[in-house]
């Protein structure tokens, strides 16, 4: 009986052990659970603070390579008391000045301020102009882009000429005018060029006559005529310079100025 007594208590003792081990096992795989959850909640917050993909910003449409007024010297321009801006608000040098006729009505011409792109000029060719000044003449449209042409300035152009005169009609300052031979402009432009780091200059640009026959030269340009007036219409608007000239194309001017800076 003491022995039969003694099983059940161990009996009951194991029974309780089990049940207790049970309930631990249960309770440690309830705690086991939140470790599969955690990094699914780490990768969520890593996401969430990425930034949502945006798409490109448009980048602005740049002029920066045809806008060269810095090929009209490395000073920056000179006031001339009235400006053009083109499309950017930039300030330009070609300054679009008036139309003139000659004293007679018989040729006409366009006063204008713009630059050159050299800084010495050189003596023309006598086929085409006797003893004129040669250089290129830098046209800016309305977005900045620069239109380069020959132009010669001066020389010999009304037939019968005296060679003994001086060839060139010029002006250091814009109001006195006086005659100089092609080297002495030559020499004075690059002189005044180079000490002021700005190549504007001030011309009278032949575009048309009535006749077409007035000199040598002037038949000569007169050739050109669509050209010029293409040239003359693209200095009022700022646009429709032409970017193919004939062959032997030229500009001509018979006046010229320096601009002076104040």
């Amino acid at each position: 009986m003491h022995f039969f007594r003694k099983s059940i208590i161990t009996f009951i003792v194991i029974a309780l052990s089990l049940t207790a081990c049970s309930k631990v096992s249960a309770t440690q795989g309830a705690t086991a659970q939140p470790e599969v959850i955690i990094p699914t909640l780490q990768t969520e917050a890593v996401l969430s603070t990425q930034p949502l993909p945006t798409e490109p910003a448009s980048q602005p449409t740049s002029v920066t390579d045809n806008n060269s007024y810095l090929q009209c010297g490395p000073a920056g321009l000179v006031d001339v008391g009235y400006y053009f801006k083109d499309n950017n608000g930039d300030i330009s040098p070609t300054q679009y000045g008036q139309l003139k006729p000659s004293d007679d009505n018989v040729s006409f011409w366009v006063k204008m301020i713009t630059c050159l792109k050299h800084d010495e000029g050189w003596v023309s060719n006598p086929d085409e102009v006797v003893n004129g000044y040669e250089n290129e003449i830098i046209f800016f449209d309305k977005n900045g882009k620069a239109h380069t042409y020959r132009i010669i300035i001066g020389g010999h152009y009304i037939e019968p000429y005296d060679p003994a005169t001086k060839d060139i009609k010029a002006s250091l300052n814009g109001v006195d005018y006086f005659f100089y031979n092609v080297q002495e402009w030559i020499d004075a432009t690059r002189d005044h060029f180079l000490s002021n780091g700005n190549r504007q200059i001030g011309v009278d640009i032949y575009y048309d006559d009535n006749q077409g026959n007035l000199s040598k030269v002037l038949t000569q340009v007169y050739k050109f005529r669509e050209t010029n007036l293409q040239i003359l219409q693209a200095l009022q608007t700022g646009e429709g310079y032409p970017d193919q000239v004939p062959d032997g194309f030229f500009l001509f001017a018979n006046y010229s100025w320096l601009i002076q800076p104040d």
